[in-house]
């Protein structure tokens, strides 16, 4: 990991989500990623339970790039879960892992789940993966990205052009940000109503800064680190 890199914690909502989690995982390997990933063996374990019938258990997702044991935080322990207060029961154990592991940034689909004040005692940002990856990736890194993962699927979608589309399902900030990537491409309908929020913290999610004016609180980026 480089000094400029981001560790970022990805919640079980991420993990479930093979296509969002394989994009964030194999975009993180690249060489110059501006983030790297982790999480704990209690978020993997949450994240199995909710994945479909043959869909990839996390720890092979490991295997196959030989993490082993090394992308895996420590846990979080019962007096950090008990001193949260307006965090949700379930998702405790997410954020006190993760502020365990030394994370500012954590990557969930469930951002409303996570308490405004617990995350500004913790120094900690939570932030929907569409709304991070849409900050995080360039075009060049996102063109290699869906290629390798086009690369690895035998059934549709398996062409960057297709992947990019029904990644516009779920992630429409990044698909707009990468519209012009595969001109032409629109995004695959999406049977889900938006996200009620899609950012919460007081830190830039990029260079950790603190974040003040209304602008910077809304999308997760102060104006030095907007790429776009």
């Amino acid at each position: 990991m480089t000094s400029d890199q981001v560790r970022v914690f990805l919640d079980a909502d991420v993990l479930a989500a093979p296509m969002t989690r394989t994009l964030l995982i194999v975009t993180s390997t690249k060489r110059g990623s501006r983030f790297q990933v982790c999480w704990s063996q209690a978020v993997e374990w949450e994240a199995d339970r909710a994945l479909r019938p043959g869909q990839t258990p996390v720890a092979e997702v490991r295997g196959r790039f030989d993490w082993g044991t090394a992308v895996l935080g420590p846990a979080a322990t019962p007096e950090a879960m008990e001193a949260l207060s307006d965090t949700a029961a379930t998702d405790r154990h997410v954020l006190a892992a993760a502020k365990a592991a030394g994370i500012r940034v954590l990557v969930t689909r469930n951002v409303q789940d996570f308490g405004r004040g617990d995350l500004g005692d913790l120094g900690v940002s939570a932030v929907h993966p569409d709304l991070f990856l849409a900050h995080m990736l360039g075009e060049a890194e996102y063109r290699q990205s869906l290629a390798a993962m086009a690369a690895g699927r035998l059934r549709p979608p398996n062409t960057p052009e297709t992947l990019h589309a029904a990644l516009g399902s779920g992630h429409p900030r990044l698909f707009e940000a990468m519209r012009t990537v595969f001109a032409g491409v629109e995004p695959a309908a999406s049977p889900d109503s938006p996200p009620a929020e899609v950012f919460r913290g007081n830190r830039c999610l990029v260079c950790g800064k603190p974040l003040s004016d209304p602008g910077s609180l809304a999308v997760g980026v102060g104006p030095e680190c907007r790429r776009r």
